[in-house]
C-alpha cells in the first residue's frame, strides 16, 4: 500500500509539474515572411493587408521582408532589380532603415509610408526623407547605409535568401515557414483564403498547433 501510495504521489507530482510547465510555457511568435519588390503594386497591396492583419491578430508574431532581384555571380554585391536601379535603391533604403531601427512599430510604418507613392521610391529624395522624418529618425544615417557597400551587402543577402526558397513573385507570403499566398495581379495559391480574417486564422491556428 505504501508503494502504491508513493507511485500515486510521483504521478500526481509529475502531472502537477507538467501542468505548471504548460501554463507558463512561452510560445514562439509565428513568423510572417514577405518577399517583394519595393516598386511593385502587388507589394503595396500585400503590405496594406498585412498591416491590417497585424492590427487584428491576438497572438505573438514576427514580420520579415526580403526582396526579389538578381545578383551577379561574379560580383555578389552587384544586384539588379526588375523595376531598375531606383527599385534596388528603394530596397536598400527599406533594409537599412530596418537595420538601424529594428522596432517593427518604426520600420514597417516607414515602408508603408513609401508605399503611398511607390512609383517614386528610389527617385524622390523628398519622399524618402519625409517618411524617415515621419518616424523621427535620422535620414542621413539611412541614406549613408543605403548608398554604401554595407547596404549593397544587405540587399545581396536578402535577394539570395529569396532565391534559395525558389520565390519569384512579388508579393509572396509565408506564414510559419510555409507558402500561404501569392499576390500577382490577383490572389493565387491561397489555400485557406486571402481575406484579413483568413490570414489571422492561419496565424492563430499555427500558434496554438505549436503548443507543447
Amino acid at each position: 500500500m505504501k508503494f502504491l501510495s508513493a507511485i500515486s504521489l510521483v504521478i500526481s507530482s509529475a502531472a502537477l509539474v507538467h501542468s505548471f510547465q504548460h501554463e507558463f510555457t512561452v510560445q514562439r511568435p509565428v513568423p510572417i515572411e514577405l518577399f517583394v519588390m519595393s516598386k511593385c503594386p502587388d507589394k503595396v497591396y500585400c503590405e496594406s493587408v498585412i498591416a491590417q492583419v497585424l492590427e487584428e491578430v491576438r497572438v505573438p508574431v514576427t514580420l520579415s521582408i526580403d526582396y526579389i532581384g538578381t545578383t551577379d555571380k561574379y560580383d555578389p554585391l552587384r544586384t539588379t532589380c526588375m523595376h531598375g536601379p531606383s527599385e534596388c535603391l528603394g530596397n536598400k533604403q527599406e533594409l537599412c532603415f530596418k537595420r538601424l531601427n529594428p522596432d517593427i512599430k518604426s520600420w514597417f510604418p516607414f515602408d508603408l509610408c513609401l508605399n503611398r507613392n511607390y512609383d517614386k521610391i528610389g527617385t524622390s529624395d523628398s519622399l524618402f526623407r519625409a517618411c524617415v522624418n515621419e518616424q523621427g529618425k535620422n535620414a542621413n544615417a539611412v541614406h549613408s547605409c543605403a548608398t554604401s557597400q554595407f547596404g549593397a551587402r544587405l540587399l545581396s543577402e536578402s535577394v539570395q535568401h529569396t532565391k534559395s526558397l525558389g520565390i519569384r513573385k512579388s508579393c509572396t507570403i509565408f506564414i510559419n515557414h510555409k507558402l500561404r499566398c501569392v499576390r500577382d495581379g490577383e490572389w493565387k495559391d491561397c489555400e485557406g483564403g486571402y481575406k484579413v480574417s483568413d490570414f489571422v486564422q492561419t496565424i492563430e491556428d499555427s500558434y496554438y498547433q505549436n503548443e507543447v
